[in-house]
């Protein structure tokens, strides 16, 4: 009996590892949590060193954390690492503007006169129409969350049908790009940048979630921890989607704007 258990303990453990394994990023999140706090309180060395071993957990690290380790590498002047951070970004669909402030170092004159050949790089292995149209999706739903927003509190008025035509639109637009092309993530469509900011940020897919499960549709249910192990999404929303619904019973948008008109203007 007790050599039983023991098989079975070692079996459990043993998949526990596997899975562990699988999961690319398990890894990768607390050590650039980690490397995020050191270089908040300017414990850049030791920001570093967290950034670097985060990096080594995956062949692809995501842009924000680039962006953060980029500046790490300027902190502590290490020019070998800075070059080394910013042909990844490069390659990663990151336009030479973004480095517009880094003339003065001894990498960014190679560096420039090589940039064709990472813009290169980004075109043949990402997929730059799918960045688009998911940037412009993002944006939609945005815009329509904010409608809503303004609808709920009566800055505004919309028909029921308004509602349930907004918020179908992005899910079914939304359902067509991954029938299409998989979970949109940086791996296929390479960094977000964002001009305005000249920065570097990760895409707001969790808040797109959320929104859709918020509006009846409960997308990926079965498949967010694939997802996060694949770097579409932030292992906290593994739990977090768990617990988000809408007003209704998410059997679709039709039935959760009915639910949402008759407690907003029931009464009328």
């Amino acid at each position: 009996m007790k050599k039983h258990i023991l098989l079975i303990l070692i079996i459990l453990t043993f998949s526990a590892k596997s899975i562990a394994q699988d999961c690319e990023y398990t890894e990768y999140y607390p050590l650039v949590e980690l490397a995020r706090k050191n270089y908040s309180g300017k414990k850049y060395k030791e920001a570093e060193k967290n950034f670097k071993l985060a990096f080594k957990k995956t062949n692809h690290p995501f842009g924000a954390d680039l962006h953060l380790a980029f500046a790490v590498a300027q902190k502590l002047k290490n020019s070998e690492w800075a070059e080394q951070i910013a042909i990844r970004l490069a390659k990663g669909g990151v336009p030479l503007r973004y480095f517009r402030y880094h003339k003065k170092y001894e990498w960014y004159d190679k560096f420039s006169a090589d940039f064709n050949t990472y813009s290169d790089y980004y075109k043949e292995n990402y997929n730059q129409k799918l960045r688009d149209k998911f940037l412009s999706l993002l944006n939609r739903d945005n815009e329509f969350n904010s409608k809503y927003h303004d609808w709920r509190t009566r800055e505004i008025e919309l028909s029921l049908d308004e509602l349930i035509n907004g918020a179908s639109e992005i899910i079914s637009d939304f359902k067509q790009m991954t029938d299409e092309y998989g979970f949109p993530n940086e791996r296929l469509m390479g960094y977000n940048y964002i001009p305005r900011k000249n920065s570097i940020e990760r895409y707001h897919s969790g808040a797109l979630i959320i929104h859709i499960y918020q509006r009846g549709v409960l997308v990926f249910e079965n498949e967010i921890h694939e997802i996060v192990c694949d770097g579409g999404l932030h292992p906290n929303y593994q739990e977090t989607l768990k617990k988000i619904r809408g007003f209704g019973n998410s059997t679709g948008v039709e039935q959760e704007m009915k639910a949402r008109y008759a407690k907003y203007r029931g009464t009328e």
